[in-house]
């Protein structure tokens, strides 16, 4: 989990993230590459590293003169690179064909003659050259190492010591970092750019899928970026076009019904009204009101759907609360539990809609209901439970399909036609919320709504 946060969620981001990582790995390679280079005092005293060093001070040094040669040295020396000036080179250290191989190197390397470079292994202590300078820890002495001896055109001798060296930052490899960094930062810079260039699409792909699901109102997206980008974009509006037309059509279809119904069905009242067997009589009327509340239900279901109200801040627990004390008025026995205040952006209307309709249910069939608002971090949550007759799990899914009901007989005595649970439903995924139906032990049913926060 924690790993995942860490992780960025744009393209953009992560595209630069692999550039960033590509980087650091490259870095590490070539370091380990370095590491494993010098792996005895031999390699690094006939490496470039070495001869690069003596290279770089042998000029400098043939341009002092006197004591300040001296004075020098004790400046550049440090605990890996010291140096020592003598009349002449020790002819007591361990020299070898290996030895001589290494002095031929290096004489080729800084163009001087063999008699001039004088190379032998030697047992080094604290006390020698400037490892006095070096921590505790940093090596562990005696150290095997060897002595490269220069002449220098006075006649004095250069000494510099070379140990196996542990990996560490040289002049070198500071210049070498410092130019790939900075090339880097130009290549960073150039493809964060191009990224975002060709990301933008895609985050304004994302935003408009976001705020069509939110509100269900077509917004033309430009369609830019790649020729599959474009093709994404333009699906998307063709898929806009097609989802809100049909929303509209259905919307006024049913609209364009209940207004041209409600006309033959006042004048069937009043017929029926005139109707001298009473039985017959008040059979025709609960017929027509039965026509009445579908068409009602039918519309309180496209207004469960609907987007169009605007969204605003209200106190969670007064919206809920207000609720149950309209069905308290009635004599319904009915509790309500919100700990703390709680703030939440939402379509007001429909909201407290959607928790009527739960509550009647609760109350239709339970007599009772039980209403909590909880704050849990990451959602809010309201329960609605109440101690009916529940629902069987394998029935639970079934009863939030519109117009799904678990028993006609049932539903047709308390006057329902299966829409409540389906409209609550509708107005809580409109707020991107989850609904969830449970049982409540051992009888009745759990409504638990999740809004996100």
């Amino acid at each position: 989990m924690i790993l995942k946060r860490l992780v960025p969620q744009s393209i953009a981001a992560q595209m630069m993230a692999v550039l960033c990582v590509s980087f650091l790995l490259l870095l590490a390679v070539l370091t380990a590459l370095e590491f494993l280079e010098y792996d005895n005092v031999a390699d690094t005293a006939e490496g470039e590293f070495t001869t690069q060093r003596l290279g770089r001070i042998l000029p400098i040094l043939e341009s002092i003169r006197g004591d300040d040669i001296e004075t020098y040295l004790g400046r550049v020396s440090h605990c890996h690179d010291g140096y020592t000036l003598s009349e002449a080179p020790d002819y007591t250290l361990r020299t070898s064909e290996k030895t001589k191989e290494i002095a031929t190197k290096i004489g080729e390397a800084l163009s001087l003659n063999s008699e001039f470079v004088h190379v032998g292994f030697a047992t080094f202590e604290r006390g020698d050259f400037s490892y006095s300078e070096c921590a505790t820890s940093e090596i562990e002495f005696p150290l095997e190492g060897i002595v490269v001896s220069l002449r220098l055109s006075s006649g004095k001798w250069v000494n510099a010591e070379i140990h196996p060296h542990e990996w560490h930052f040289t002049p070198s490899m500071t210049d070498w970092l410092i130019r790939s960094g900075a090339a880097f930062l130009l290549i960073g810079g150039i493809a964060l750019i191009f990224v975002r260039r060709l990301s933008k699409p895609f985050k304004n792909l994302t935003d408009a899928a976001k705020t069509f699901a939110s509100d269900l109102k077509f917004v033309e997206l430009e369609e830019t970026g790649p020729p599959d980008i474009k093709r994404a974009i333009s699906s998307f509006n063709m898929m806009q076009r097609q989802v809100v037309g049909e929303m509209k059509r259905r919307t006024n279809t049913l609209t364009a019904i209940s207004h041209d119904i409600r006309s033959p069905l006042t004048a069937l009242r009043v017929k029926a009204e005139l109707i001298d067997n009473e039985e017959v009589r008040a059979d025709h009327i609960a017929s027509i009101e039965k026509m009445e509340r579908i068409t009602a239900s039918a519309l309180a279901f496209l207004k469960g759907e609907s987007r169009n109200e605007p969204m605003k801040q209200v106190d969670l627990g007064i919206l809920v609360e207000s609720e149950c004390a309209d069905f308290r008025e009635l004599g319904v026995e009915i509790s309500f539990e919100c700990k703390e205040t709680i703030h939440y952006t939402c379509r007001p209307d429909a909201l407290s809609r959607a928790i009527r309709n739960l509550i009647e249910n609760a109350i239709k069939y339970a007599g009772n209901a039980d209403v909590s608002i909880n704050d849990e971090g990451s959602y809010i949550a309201i329960a609605i439970t109440d101690t009916g007759p529940g629902i069987p799990p394998d029935k639970m899914a079934d009863v939030l399909e519109p117009f799904e009901r678990m028993s006609e007989e049932r539903d047709n005595n308390t006057g329902g036609f299966g829409l409540g649970l389906t409209i609550a439903k509708a107005i809580i995924e409109g707020h991107d919320g989850l609904f969830e139906l449970q049982p409540n032990i051992p009888a009745g049913l759990i409504v638990l709504i999740k809004l996100p926060v």
